[in-house]
């Protein structure tokens, strides 16, 4: 009798815990969507330091107080300013109910005041701004900027560190930080939600690492929060973000599926939502564009997949599935454009490795739908795009053109598309990412990060 009712007293107990749990992550969550509703307000209403949240005289969200108190949870919001137009902010919520009936949780997001209106400088020219060279060779694979800090991925087998942290404080000197750091697996595609980073790996049971960004400067194997175990070993190769639905694309697997979506709200708890076998082929980059998922695969015959992922607890291809485009060489890379979708593939002798889709009239391609071809002499290793669809960024393993500027609406008009072209002196390229808050571009090669600016 005493071994059953304790039983029921320690599963009443995880009960409350997880009731409690699911509790202040809704606070926390109406916490930041009250600073984003008080942002389309009036951005400098958004104040900077600790505040707790009410409605005020207007009948509309507000700060006030230091603190919110409500059913025995405090939540705090706190206000951290970036840029004078872009802030970021964290709501922890705390509860406290006795013995082991305790914690807290902190959701966080980055906000910037949509008003302003920021022009984009002339990518037909480019201008080195700063740069870094590692005395190894990483042969640096992705990038992603969170704040003042770009991540980049990279490999081990010739010295590595699998993930590198720049400080970009100074865009002319990125200083490269918490160098100790060793991911000891090989780094992919990267994703940034608030103060998390999530890092596609080929370890063989955490494909994806969650890591806390929140100080990139005392970056250490403790920041590790969560990670994701793929079926089969090191598989995971592509990830996008969508909300709080994290999408994984992996190697081909003869027994296992090869997309996968994950609820990544509560790292605690990462849920398999649902997933879609694609039979000999491996997903190595992925975009996505209302609701769709863009893959570029290594299946002969379709190297575009197209997923529809509106509802992730049921991912389907979409009608169609993707686009079979000529000969069998790897999709490699995907960047939406606007309307368009672009798409890079590995070199061919008898085909063109970068392809300008059209994706006004239907979110998959067809035969008869606008595409354009433009030969790279070279295999496509990465992709970008400015938002507005006025510049595309292509990087190349070429020994003479490894980073492209393209217009595609010359693209589109069947204009040669190339505007500017950089040689480093350093290997091919590897990597390219825009940042639209700076109006810069990071690019990697071999061995070397660098920023560009336009003109």
């Amino acid at each position: 009798m005493g071994a059953i009712g304790l039983s029921l007293f320690v599963g009443q107990e995880g009960v409350l815990r997880s009731a409690h749990r699911v509790q202040a992550t809704l606070f926390s969550e109406r916490a930041i969507e009250a600073a984003r509703a008080i942002r389309d307000t009036d951005f400098e209403d958004l104040v900077e330091g600790q505040h707790g949240i009410c409605i005020g005289a207007e009948g509309k969200w507000a700060l006030c107080g230091a603190q919110t108190e409500q059913e025995g949870y405090t939540t705090v919001l706190t206000v951290e300013p970036l840029t004078e137009d872009h802030v970021r902010v964290s709501a922890r919520t705390d509860w406290d109910f006795g013995t082991k009936r305790f914690g807290s949780v902190t959701l966080s997001t980055e906000l910037t005041n949509w008003r302003i209106t920021k022009p984009v400088g002339n990518w037909a020219a480019l201008t080195v701004e700063g740069v870094t060279t590692e005395t190894d060779i990483p042969f640096f694979n992705s990038i992603a900027v969170a704040g003042n800090y770009a991540f980049v991925t990279s490999e081990i087998s010739d010295g590595g560190a699998g993930l590198y942290i720049f400080d970009i404080t100074d865009l002319s000197f990125p200083l490269r930080i918490a160098s100790g750091f060793q991911l000891n697996a090989a780094g992919y595609h990267l994703a940034v939600s608030g103060t998390r980073l999530f890092v596609c790996t080929n370890a063989e049971f955490a494909e994806v690492q969650v890591y806390d960004i929140s100080t990139p400067s005392t970056f250490s194997s403790t920041n590790l929060l969560a990670s994701i175990d793929l079926p089969g070993a090191g598989r995971a190769r592509s990830l996008s973000l969508m909300g709080d639905t994290l999408f994984i694309g992996a190697l081909e697997s003869a027994t296992d599926d090869e997309f996968y979506a994950y609820d990544v709200l509560d790292l605690g708890s990462i849920e398999l939502l649902s997933s879609l076998s694609d039979e000999g082929a491996s997903f190595n980059d992925m975009g996505l564009k209302d609701g769709y998922a863009y893959l570029a695969t290594s299946l002969d015959l379709s190297e575009l997949r197209v997923i529809d992922v509106f509802d992730p607890e049921h991912v389907v291809f979409a009608p169609g599935n993707g686009f079979n485009l000529t000969d069998v060489h790897d999709g490699t890379a995907v960047a939406v454009v606007g309307s368009r979708l672009l798409f890079g593939r590995a070199i061919g002798d008898a085909i063109e490795e970068l392809i300008l889709f059209d994706l006004s009239q239907s979110p998959v391609p067809s035969a008869s739908s606008g595409k354009w071809y433009q030969e790279m002499g070279a295999s496509v290793k990465s992709l970008a795009a400015e938002p507005g669809g006025q510049y595309a960024f292509v990087a190349t393993d070429s020994t003479t053109q490894q980073l492209l500027v393209i217009d595609p609406e010359k693209f589109a008009s069947g204009q040669v598309p190339i505007l500017a072209i950089y040689k480093p002196s350093t290997g091919g390229g590897r990597a390219v990412m825009y940042d639209p808050l700076r109006d810069r571009l990071f690019f990697a090669t071999e061995k070397s990060f660098y920023v560009f600016r336009p003109g």
